[in-house]
């Protein structure tokens, strides 16, 4: 039989998950009830209007293209008998569906009687009296809650909860109420209307079933997403994740609950799985009574409210956007809540009242307000669910693998930080302009608790440094707690940065000061012994942890030993850079492998993390572009490093932005392959390095191609596997050739594939792509003649480099010939070294054994014109 599911409160948190599920289980239609809605400026939203927003939310991503096409939109009103519809939708309803699922509620604790009951009453009873009048329906599930049963100690069971007065009698009379109906409120027991309307609307829907088949289903208290769609969904603040939300930003400084109490929280893809179980499977028969089903997770797997909030707390610390520093106290009104929520909370808002409407501030003088309300609501509403604990008990267990409530806490956590305040932890601001952290500098700097007396000054200066230098400093949180996951109990670890600034090693250290809850202690760094020979700036360095190694010795050297089986006896972690030097055009350059085999001769177990560094601009551009046009790299002085650090603190360098991101964990061992895991750190190091908005239109500038803008390009990377993060930093009036071509040298490898099938065979590009790309990027669209000029742009001059160095008439020509790019000529020196047409003589070169074959690979190189 194909299934026709009729589903009201789509809208919603939990019709959203449900309709996701519906059809991710195949479910051949879906009819969606949708009321019209106005906006607070008159304007008339019609239901196709509201459900093609609520199509957009990301619950629904992973259905395949074009579910929409399976679910039907109508107009009605719960409120009115058979919902309103339409003749006509009225009859396609009646003619064709199989199930109905009723999910829409008003869940609001203070509404008036009769608006409840409206809402919560007569909208169950009319999706009943339509469900009556379809033949063909087999099934109906009404969504509940859990809490229709006055709390009461012991188990609560699945069977209609007691009522003091006939339903029919009690509907009658809320219809007729005024206010709040306190004296029914008071009469039942129940806390306020909701769980009141609730609880008679399903003694109602089992009295008034007639030949209905219905099911009832009781969530507890819903929250985010466990598994499906995707871990942490959620689109609503109601509930457990305004508290903890409140909490978490510092908004909430008193709880009034008994921290002892355990809530029944169930994840709303569990609720979901519940409802769709339900209206699927068996169904009571005629005469038998309406089964219930408690959607709860049960007392033993249940959120203490002190840990909940103190784990909230703690999770928020550590991330930007608090009000205030997170800080709670959780009691009942008998053991110093009232005392508690003077001092913290009304005291302070009363001063600020009086001080915003002395200075006129309105505005701020009505969100202050509105706030305070908010609070106010959440310790007197919820005050009766964070008093008792519920026992609600099932007649069959709940089988949810993988479930633990304190790991579900940082789910909900992580799930509000996303959706609900809109960041994403792939690109948490650490610092810069945009870290929007309650606490200042000097609190800041007092409350790390890792690091010495130097690193304290220095996360203290940087983090005012990257506030005149940057536009903001991102992480990529979760691919460093996923590598931090996968480090086993004893392990040492050791940072692999990026090396494309001085600053590297001083980013990733204030990373780990910033965030010691990614459990990277302070590393100890392996810097070029040059440093050390700087006045002040060497012992200042050694201070932070770092120690001094000759690089390009090509042996083993003792010393290096030593320090290593030193630090490694104390269990440090370690930092150093495996490309050896700054890298002068953002080329990932080969490996150096000496420092991984002096780990490795330690005997020692490693995991090295490739830590990957991107810059919208670097701080040493002006010396780079000199190095760019042939100079050689100045020597590393006091004056030099000073005049650099005055710079940034000033200004005067502007970074745009920064952003840092983790590959995958790669094991050391005695056993490992140092090579091969030398060209894994790479491949990890290439692919994990980000792009920026910045890198792509300061190229669309140079090289405007027809049809190609910032978004298409954008997409045609993150296609091939990239990341692009976007960057308002403006495009310079002015750049140099080399900085510019530096710029592009960030992104290109994507197009690695594209090249490759468009000029097979060219040596130039061979070689270039042989000794610069380290991940695989083997996508190639050759349809698209927008990719052809990209590709063009992109690899052109380095053909165009190759073969003007190849006109040489003897090698000793080689140094000074004009290219566009300057490591172009050193690939091409290194390609006719390899080839022994040129072989070096001291400081110069003179011709191979191959000499004769200079013209045939100068031939070889040219760009080829692409066949349409």
């Amino acid at each position: 039989m194909s299934r026709h599911v009729f589903l009201t409160g789509v809208t919603g948190f939990v019709g959203k998950v449900v309709l996701e599920a519906l059809l991710a289980q195949g479910v051949e239609r879906v009819t969606v009830l949708v009321r019209e809605s106005k906006d607070r400026q008159g304007r008339v939203h019609s239901a196709a209007e509201r459900f093609a927003k609520v199509a957009q939310a990301e619950c629904f991503s992973r259905l395949q293209p074009g579910w929409t096409e399976r679910v039907a939109v109508v107009s009605g009103d719960l409120e009115q008998p058979a919902c309103d519809l339409s003749p006509a939708d009225a009859d396609a309803v009646r003619q064709h569906v199989t199930h109905v699922v009723h999910c829409a509620a008003s869940v609001e604790f203070d509404l008036p009687l009769a608006q409840a009951t409206s809402a919560n009453i007569r909208s169950a009873l009319s999706v009943l009296e339509l469900a009556r009048t379809c033949p063909k329906v087999v099934g109906m599930v009404d969504v509940s809650t859990a809490y229709v049963s006055v709390w009461r100690p012991g188990p609560i069971e699945e069977k209609l909860a007691h009522l003091p007065k006939p339903a029919a009698e009690l509907y009658e009379a809320f219809q007729a109420a005024q206010g709040d109906g306190r004296e029914w409120l008071e009469l039942t027991g129940h806390p306020n209307t909701y769980t009141l309307t609730k609880s008679v609307a399903e003694h109602l829907i089992c009295e008034r079933r007639g030949h209905v088949p219905v099911v009832i289903v009781r969530p507890s208290i819903v929250s985010a997403a466990h598994r499906t769609p995707f871990p942490a969904w959620l689109d609503s603040p109601a509930a457990l994740a305004g508290c903890l939300l409140y909490s978490g930003l510092g908004v909430v400084r008193a709880f009034n609950a008994d921290p002892s109490v355990r809530l029944d929280v169930v994840p709303v893809d569990v609720v979901a799985s519940e409802v769709v179980r339900s209206v699927f499977g068996p169904m009571p028969k005629p005469g038998q009574a309406v089964p219930i089903v408690h959607a709860t997770m049960g007392v033993q797997r249940a959120l203490r409210i002190d840990m909940a909030a103190a784990s909230t707390i703690e999770w928020f610390k550590h991330r930007p956007g608090v009000v205030k520093a997170p800080d709670m106290f959780v009691g009942r009104k008998d053991h110093g809540f009232d005392a508690a929520d003077l001092m913290r909370r009304e005291l302070p808002v009363q001063l600020q009242k009086a001080a915003l409407a002395l200075f006129g501030q309105t505005k701020a003088h009505r969100r202050l307000v509105r706030a305070d309300e908010k609070v106010q609501y959440l310790n007197e509403g919820f005050a009766y669910f964070t008093h008792h604990t519920f026992d609600f008990v099932r007649s069959a267990p709940l089988e949810v693998p993988g479930f633990d409530p304190f790991e579900y806490v940082r789910v909900v956590n992580e799930g509000m930080y996303r959706y609900l305040l809109s960041r994403d932890e792939s690109q948490v601001s650490f610092a810069g302009p945009k870290h929007d952290d309650a606490r200042g500098d000097r609190a800041w700097v007092q409350e790390r608790g890792v690091g010495n007396t130097t690193h304290k000054v220095f996360g203290y200066a940087l983090r005012k440094t990257f506030r005149h230098c940057t536009s903001d400093v991102t992480f990529d949180r979760p691919s460093f707690e996923r590598a931090m996951a996968q480090v086993p109990p004893g392990t040492l670890v050791v940072l692999a940065p990026t090396h494309r600034s001085y600053f590297d090693f001083l980013l990733t250290s204030y990373l780990c000061f910033q965030h010691p809850e990614l459990g990277i202690s302070m590393p100890h760094i392996a810097a070029a012994e040059e440093f050390g020979r700087i006045p002040v700036v060497g012992p200042i360095l050694k201070d932070s942890q770092a120690f001094f190694i000759k690089r390009g010795v090509g042996r083993e050297v003792p010393e290096l030993g030593e320090e290593l089986r030193r630090l490694t006896e104390k269990n440090a972690s370690l930092m150093f850079f495996v490309e050896g030097q700054r890298s002068r055009a953002r080329l990932m350059l080969p490996p150096k492998r000496g420092m991984l085999r002096a780990l490795q001769n330690t005997k020692r177990q490693f995991v090295v993390l490739p830590v990957a560094i991107s810059y919208d601009r670097l701080p040493e551009e002006a010396s780079l572009s000199e190095e760019l046009s042939g100079k050689p790299r100045p020597k590393m002085t006091l004056t030099g490093v000073l005049s650099w650090l005055t710079k940034l603190t000033r200004g005067q360098v502007q970074l745009g932005r920064v952003h840092l991101s983790c590959g995958a964990p790669l094991a050391l061992n005695p056993d490992t392959d140092v090579r091969a895991l030398s060209h894994t750190l790479m491949a990890e190091l290439q692919r994990h390095t980000t792009v920026s908005s910045f890198h792509l239109r300061t190229f669309l500038a140079e090289n405007p191609i027809p049809g190609v803008d910032e978004a298409w390009l954008r997409e045609a990377i993150e296609r091939r596997g990239g990341r692009v993060l976007d960057s308002d930093l403006p495009v310079p009036s002015s750049l140099s050739p080399a900085l510019a071509h530096s710029l592009r040298n960030q992104w290109q490898h994507w197009f690695a594939g594209d090249v490759l099938a468009r000029q097979p065979g060219n040596p130039a590009l061979e070689d270039h792509l042989s000794r610069y790309r380290w991940c695989a990027t083997p996508l190639a669209e050759l349809s698209d003649a927008r990719v052809d000029a990209v590709v063009k742009a992109l690899f052109e001059p380095v053909v165009r480099d190759y073969q003007e160095a190849t006109k040489v008439r003897a090698p000793d020509e080689l140094k000074a010939v004009a290219v566009t790019h300057r490591p172009h000529l050193d690939g091409v020196v290194q390609a006719l070294v390899s080839r022994d047409i040129v072989k070096p003589a001291g400081d110069n070169f003179e011709w191979g054994p191959n000499a004769a074959e200079l013209s045939q690979f100068h031939e070889a190189c040219a760009w080829r014109g692409v066949q349409p």
